[in-house]
């Protein structure tokens, strides 16, 4: 069976840079990324990605175009791209690229951890400038990821209590849905105590442990900015306990790894 590439583009404002990266890779199929909401430079970005479609399409390379939540003030996109990437891998696509060369620093940076997660390459165009303007490259750079430490298959289980029940693991990467579609990420599960969790935990792992083990688990989980906890709006006495985004994306990783890798 002949390799299938994909790789993951953030869409900027200058596409002959974009295209001048990605032509020196091989790629099966090119997945431009996009901002979901409307931001400063959305039109440029839009003007930029009309001009990649139709050059690839041209070349007879499959295009996908998908919106993530690029605002600056979450990092919804974390999740959005891990999800995405194992998406991609259950299709046959196991050499994927994330290429940067186009993106914002904060989204670099967001898009570097995800890569650090999944353990996928990242590149960025190694350009050759006249004048402050990208002429030229003489290749692509892989940058070195870092060492993030997994989950245990613990914290996994841990965490798992933060989704609704599901049959399959596959659900949670449908390919006909897009993280914000698939219920299972869109509409996790928060608790309003430590006592509802702790509940929770041993009716549905069968086990009889006390609140303080569960503390535990959340203690070091919130360390690892996996949980969050917040201020219950509705009752100012109540904390509420919820997955972060950056939580979702070590689960589904953890999980593509357990069951499909």
């Amino acid at each position: 069976m002949a390799k299938k590439y994909c790789q993951f583009i953030l869409v900027g404002h200058h596409p002959k840079k974009l295209i001048l990266s990605i032509d020196k890779t091989i790629v099966s199929k090119v997945i431009f990324i996009t901002e979901k909401d409307e931001l400063p430079g959305t039109k440029a970005a839009t003007k930029a990605l009309e001009e990649l479609i139709n050059y690839y399409k041209d070349r007879k390379v499959e295009v996908e175009n998908v919106r993530f939540n690029l605002n600056p003030n979450t990092i919804m996109a974390i999740a959005e791209l891990t999800h995405k990437i194992i998406q991609e891998k259950l299709l046959g696509y196991k050499n994927i690229l994330v290429n940067v060369s186009g993106g914002l620093r904060y989204i670099d940076i967001w898009f570097y951890i995800t890569c650090s997660i999944t353990d996928t390459d990242i590149i960025h165009g190694n350009y050759i400038y006249e004048d402050d303007v990208e002429v030229g490259i003489t290749d692509n750079i892989y940058l070195p990821k870092l060492p993030l430490n997994n989950i245990t298959r613990k914290q996994f289980d841990f965490l798992e209590l933060f989704f609704n029940t599901y049959g399959e693991p596959n659900e949670f990467f449908r390919d006909d849905k897009s993280f914000d579609e698939n219920l299972l990420l869109s509409n996790t599960i928060k608790y309003t105590s430590i006592e509802k969790l702790t509940k929770v935990f041993n009716t549905k792992k069968r086990k009889n442990i006390g609140r303080g083990t569960i503390n535990g688990y959340i203690q070091q989980l919130k360390r690892k900015s996996l949980l969050k906890l917040n201020i219950n709006p509705d009752n100012k006495k109540e904390k509420l306990i919820e997955i972060s985004y950056l939580g979702i994306a070590y689960f589904l990783n953890e999980l593509y790894k357990i069951h499909f890798k």
